[in-house]
């Protein structure tokens, strides 16, 4: 392969191939920038929806515990207040059996002294004395166990009061706050470096191989290159 026609078209078809190659690397090139860009576009949103999901969270948990504090406030209010009702409802009862006991043991004093100041004497005086004093012991012993049972009933009703105040705070419970996971930070495709030694042999080999080509399809045709009389037909 000595005759310019071959070189020249060997060296363009060498030279086209390593054109093609490059722009070849070059689409390639900007399609792996393109991928880079969405991926690195996807990773920086999916950055903002962990943020947002933490911060949704985080209030989501603040809000609950607020909740369960003010809960927890009219709860114990409600237990106070119930709890002094009581209190002052067993005040008031103790009030009234010391002032029955006081108003009756005041009337038995009083017709004591009524028969005494009358002069009567015998077993009919000493009888009724007698039952004066079993009709007071009798209202006290009543007056004592009205008392027991109503301090039984506020005790009762107090306990009550407790539970009902354990479950009112029990009725709201904790937010369990979920994990949210950062998400995994994609891997960057390498952009291609070039042709390279491989596709400059690979494009140098195909234009030899069509300088080759085109130098047999001349000798084919029945011609022949010489340096002095160029291009002759083969006699």
């Amino acid at each position: 392969m000595c005759d310019p026609v071959s070189i020249t078209l060997g060296v363009i078809s060498g030279g086209l191939g390593i054109m093609q190659q490059q722009q070849a690397v070059r689409a390639q090139n900007e399609q792996i920038a393109f991928q880079n860009a969405q991926a690195q576009q996807n990773f920086a949103f999916q950055q903002m929806q962990a943020t947002a999901q933490r911060t949704n969270e985080n209030q989501r948990r603040q809000l609950q515990e607020d909740m369960m504090m003010q809960n927890e406030y009219f709860a114990n209010a409600a237990f106070e207040s119930d709890i002094a009702l009581l209190n002052q409802q067993m005040l008031q009862e103790q009030a009234k059996a010391g002032t029955e006991k006081r108003r009756t043991q005041r009337e038995k004093l009083e017709r004591i002294g009524e028969v005494k100041a009358a002069g009567r004497v015998g077993n009919t005086v000493t009888t009724l004395l007698a039952d004066y004093k079993r009709q007071q012991a009798y209202f006290d012993f009543a007056t004592s166990q009205n008392l027991a049972f109503v301090g039984a009933q506020v005790k009762e009703n107090k306990r009550a009061s407790q539970i009902e105040r354990g479950g009112r705070i029990a009725s709201q419970q904790p937010y369990l706050e979920r994990t949210v996971l950062d998400p995994i930070k994609p891997l960057m495709r390498q952009k291609a470096r070039g042709v390279g030694f491989v596709g400059i042999a690979s494009a140098a080999i195909g234009g030899a191989q069509t300088g080759l080509g085109v130098a047999g399809g001349i000798k084919s045709a029945g011609y022949k290159y010489s340096t002095k009389t160029g291009y002759t037909r083969i006699q």
